[in-house]
């Protein structure tokens, strides 16, 4: 009976050792034990992707499952391998439906793709410019607005507060710039400023605070700042003329009169605004901020790779390099 009994489990162990060995010289050797795949069918099914397709955002490319190929390109026949997609090359792999030569498949619901140019006169934002689309984006789905990766306003009108645009200010991107829209009055948190009125904080601290994207386009413009051309306000297209100056800046738009803005002169505007709490800067201050941007951009200069010199005139510099944003 002992015997018999050591026999058994001696054969238990045996069994086990063989099958977990397989399953250990799988991996390792990465054996082709992987999913078989019909290249034509859904990927979202209940022994799949089933998961997918369920956010609040839903990229009709990703869910659409005999799609799938459009982007992840399949480095086996009927199998489930696929080749990897860099985040550098992300940019080339959306134009390939972002553009105007792209037409609908049947089947496909939702808006026309956005179109993405690339108009080499364009100013563009980093992660567009870099071609890292997905810096930003989804590119299956999401609860947040646009298959964007976090937090940033949907609508048109939106009070300023803590947390409301994480997309731009986190570590990995603007830290920190989010106080430069939640303090009336400043001389260093930011260059779009007149005097030491907070002008990014008269645009989004009240009731009918506008968001970002209405003055500035996420992508590229034709202006400096990434400021746009126009926006959609309804039904209407509005419009947005603004000329850089070297201290400053002249902004012209359908929503107000013509208006300057200097740091280290401030100009008197003929428009009706609420008062802003704190004082006016005094002149000494202002010039002891005009010393400070200058020696700002000197270090920034200085800095730069030989040959490699993008470093602005007085008071011109680029948010990315000093933290301050305009």
């Amino acid at each position: 009976m002992m015997s018999m009994q050591f026999c058994l489990r001696s054969f238990g162990i045996i069994v086990a050792a063989v099958f977990f060995s397989e399953l250990f010289f799988s991996f390792a050797h990465g054996e082709e034990k992987i999913l078989s795949i019909d290249t034509g069918a859904s990927c979202i099914t209940v022994d799949c992707h089933a998961k997918m397709g369920k956010k609040k955002y839903v990229h009709p490319q990703s869910v659409k499952g005999d799609l799938c190929t459009g982007c992840h390109e399949i480095t086996k026949e009927g199998m489930h391998l696929f080749k990897d997609i860099p985040s550098e090359s992300t940019g080339q792999l959306c134009a390939k439906c972002h553009s105007e030569e792209f037409k609908t498949p049947p089947g496909l619901k939702g808006e026309p793709p956005k179109i993405i140019r690339e108009d080499k006169d364009l100013q563009k934002h980093a992660p567009f410019a870099e071609g890292k689309c997905t810096v930003c984006h989804d590119a299956h789905e999401s609860n947040f607005y646009k298959h964007l990766k976090k937090e940033y306003p949907e609508n048109f009108y939106v009070y300023f507060a803590a947390g409301a645009y994480d997309l731009c200010f986190n570590a990995d991107c603007h830290g920190g710039l989010g106080e430069a829209f939640a303090i009336p009055r400043t001389t260093t948190n930011t260059k779009f400023r007149n005097g030491n009125l907070n002008l990014h904080f008269r645009h989004v601290n009240k009731v009918k605070g506008r968001s970002c994207s209405v003055c500035h386009d996420p992508h590229a413009s034709l202006a400096p700042k990434l400021i746009r051309q126009s926006f959609q306000f309804g039904k209407r297209d509005l419009t947005i003329n603004y000329e850089k100056t070297e201290t400053g800046g002249t902004c012209s738009t359908t929503c107000h009169k013509v208006t300057h803005y200097d740091r280290y002169d401030p100009v008197s505007n003929p428009i009706n605004v609420s008062p802003v709490p704190g004082k006016d800067a005094s002149f000494e201050e202002l010039q002891r901020s005009r010393e400070r941007d200058l020696e700002e951009s000197k270090t920034k200069k200085a800095n730069e790779p030989p040959g490699e010199s993008t470093a602005p005139e007085e008071g011109n510099d680029n948010q990315e390099g000093t933290g301050l944003i305009q």
